[in-house]
């Protein structure tokens, strides 16, 4: 079985697909082992369910924490919440936020003091590494995945003072909620930060350049000022009223009260997530206007436009492609019954994630569930502990026996008061035990999971140092931190599972790593079981401003570069050569510590 996995990791996914029938459970009641687990904190998290998931058959355990499980959700935010807020029509100097949203462009939720030190510039940073690595969701560009649509690829080789000191002006440029009539000439801009997180300052110096779209100029004076719309091309205009094509409200026997949907085809994160009627997507059966993605019909002779008149809807492309390559909640929805019943899924996500990533989690919880897998869902760390234990978290004491398969942890007090807030409670990272909590729940999931392990006390200590990888994939060395279990040195003849652990946009491996030492005292003591961690380098070089999300990238001004396929070609092959990983084997379904 050794030569078959390395035979499937350069092969492409459908081939992946097809390796993978000699990977699923027996009807004796036993399961094929990898021995590998994935796990990820945001950007790490995203990235850790889309290759558990497009990747299928190397891994039993996927561990996303905190990220964008569902992006056709996300999507929603950025175009509804981060990119909104404008008045239509635009009024100079004016916002009108929608109040459910608790944000918009001039007022971006940042995560407050304890929100990782994010600003606005660090957000635009996050957002356009995202489109370096699946493509501008703002615009579409035929002929540039990053770029929006009439922008000259020249226009990278600038560097940011004459960016901003230039801006790019393009007349009878349309947009249905903002400039219906193209009288305004719309320009690229530039941010920065102010004195106060998040917050739009006018009279800030705006320096660093939104590259993915275009802004209103609404007096035409060659910069945004406030209440100057920003442009969100995600696709064309129709009604989301869900696959009988009326809303609520317009059905026969309609009661909000006692039936609100007799149809049933309401969405709902975890309830109804294959809902189609309010899901913020387009689903068959459903009124569109064919006017293309400015929304303005007559325009198809634009440059700037595309889809008008074609007879069929229009995602912007890039979305469409970043669907199907990179969204975990879609690949969740398409993997087949027997490719799921092999993988396991711990998730966790803060009640008060700034980002969203909570609601975004619990529609990918939704999906699981919907496809007969009961989540169990817990409510703060101390939800997973013994009843009665009123210690510190301590993996010695969680209640096994009473945990579910699959589990997610929504962290953070409800009843937190504003100083907890400020101190992290339930944030995007959390406050300081829930960031140690995230980590030992993790791992001491991970280890419950795989049967038959080493769980032989030991004196020993692991170690942590740090590694790299020749990838021929992307033409330069790719640097790695690794955990070695206690006993590893001790034992020559011991193999070991391995969990990749991959880290969040603003951190590196080194972070993480230093959390794996905490794991020497509970595989010394017996109570968790010995494995490998990996944890490797998401960070950028030269293409893109800090995270790659370990995707194929669409790139920007270089060619794009592939780590995906050094990740799942190169890495895990060349872990698999170099330490004593455990092979894997068909042992019993069920483990336990």
């Amino acid at each position: 079985m050794r030569a078959l996995r390395v035979a499937c990791l350069p092969a492409a996914v459908l081939a992946l697909v097809a390796c993978s029938q000699d990977w699923e459970s027996g009807s004796d009641g036993s399961r094929r082992w990898a021995f590998r687990a994935i796990g990820g904190f945001s950007m790490g998290s995203i990235t850790a369910a889309k290759l558990g998931l497009r990747y299928h058959p190397h891994f039993d355990i996927i561990a996303p924490m905190g990220g964008a499980l569902d992006m056709g959700y996300y999507m929603h935010v950025l175009k509804d919440e981060v990119f909104s807020g404008f008045c239509s029509p635009p009024e100079p100097g004016r916002m009108c936020p929608d109040p459910a949203a608790g944000q918009d462009y001039e007022h971006m939720d940042c995560g407050g003091p304890a929100g990782g030190g994010f600003d606005r510039e660090d957000m635009i940073k996050a957002y356009l590494d995202a489109a370096i690595a699946m493509g501008n969701f703002m615009s579409f560009h035929p002929d540039h995945p990053y770029l929006p649509a009439g922008m000259d690829a020249s226009r990278l080789a600038l560097d940011r003072p004459a960016w901003c000191a230039e801006p790019l002006r393009l007349t009878g440029f349309y947009d249905w909620r903002f400039n219906p009539d193209g009288a305004y000439p719309v320009i690229s801009f530039c941010e920065g930060d102010g004195p106060e997180q998040g917050i739009f300052d006018p009279e800030a110096r705006q320096d660093f350049p939104v590259e993915l779209t275009y802004a209103v100029d609404l007096d035409d004076n060659g910069r945004r000022d406030s209440g100057e719309p920003v442009l969100f091309w995600a696709g064309e205009r129709f009604e989301d009223v869900g696959e009988d094509g009326l809303a609520s409200a317009e059905e026969p026997g309609y009661d909000p009260q006692s039936n609100p949907d007799p149809a049933g085809d309401d969405y709902q994160l975890m309830d109804n997530p294959f809902g189609t009627e309010g899901n913020h997507a387009f689903d068959e059966g459903e009124p569109y206007l064919d006017f293309g993605l400015d929304g303005v019909e007559g325009t198809a002779d634009s440059p700037y436009d595309f889809g008008e008149g074609n007879g069929y809807f229009d995602y912007n492309p890039n979305i469409v492609r970043m669907a199907a390559m990179h969204d975990p909640a879609r690949l969740l929805k398409n993997v087949s019954d027997a490719q799921l019943d092999r993988l396991d899924f711990y998730i966790d996500a803060g009640i008060r994630d700034h980002l969203r990533f909570c609601p975004a989690s619990e529609s990918f919880a939704g999906i699981l569930m919907a496809r007969g897998r009961p989540v169990d869902f817990r409510d703060t760390f101390a939800s997973l502990l013994e009843p009665g234990y009123e210690g510190p978290f301590d993996i010695a004491h969680i209640d096994w026996p009473h945990i579910g398969r699959d589990v997610m942890v929504r962290y953070g007090k409800p009843d937190a008061t504003q100083a907890e807030i400020d101190r992290g409670d339930g944030g995007h990272v959390g406050n300081g035990a829930q960031v140690l909590w995230r980590f030992f729940a993790s791992a001491a999931y991970v280890s419950a999971r795989w049967p038959d392990g080493d769980f032989e006390p030991s004196t020993a200590s692991g170690r942590v140092f740090e590694e790299s990888y020749e990838s021929e994939i992307l033409g330069m060395p790719r640097s790695y931190w690794v955990y070695l279990p206690p006993g590893y040195d001790e034992h020559p003849d011991r193999r070991y599972p391995v969990l990749y652990l991959i880290h969040g946009i603003g951190m590196q491996a080194a972070d993480l790593s230093v959390s794996a030492e905490f794991c020497d005292m509970w595989m010394q003591s017996g109570q968790m079981q010995k494995f490998i961690m990996i944890f490797p380098d998401g960070r950028c070089g030269d293409e893109c401003f800090s995270g790659t999300f370990f995707a194929n990238q669409a790139g920007r001004h270089m060619p794009p570069r592939r780590y995906e396929d050094s990740f799942v070609q190169e890495l895990l092959p060349h872990i698999d050569a170099v330490y004593r990983t455990r092979p894997e084997a068909v042992l019993p379904r069920e483990a336990g510590p």
